[in-house]
């Protein structure tokens, strides 16, 4: 996966997601959109086989968007931990 800055502004950042598409970009809109400093978090591909979707964030004064990503990607490691441990358990019961 490669990030690429397509655009930074106050409490804004637009980046390009290589290689990646809904699964990921929904994933982490969802989990953006739980942090109160965050005013919006969206995306769009514009075409699935020859585009790499483009991430936009926009902050709250106070929190970076760059802070922001960083933050929901740590919540989202944590919750497939958690889920990794979970299905390792249930499968062990079997």
């Amino acid at each position: 996966m490669e990030l690429e800055l397509v655009e930074k502004g106050e409490g804004r950042l637009l980046i390009k997601i290589a290689e990646e598409g809904h699964t990921l970009c929904n994933l982490l809109r969802a989990e953006l959109c739980k942090d109160e400093n965050v005013v919006s978090a969206a995306y769009t591909i514009e075409h699935p086989l020859t585009e790499s979707p483009k991430f936009y964030v926009k902050t709250k004064k106070g929190k970076s968007p760059e802070r922001a990503l960083i933050d929901a990607a740590g919540r989202i490691v944590e919750q497939l931990e958690d889920l990794r441990k979970q299905l390792q358990k249930a499968l062990k019961k079997q």
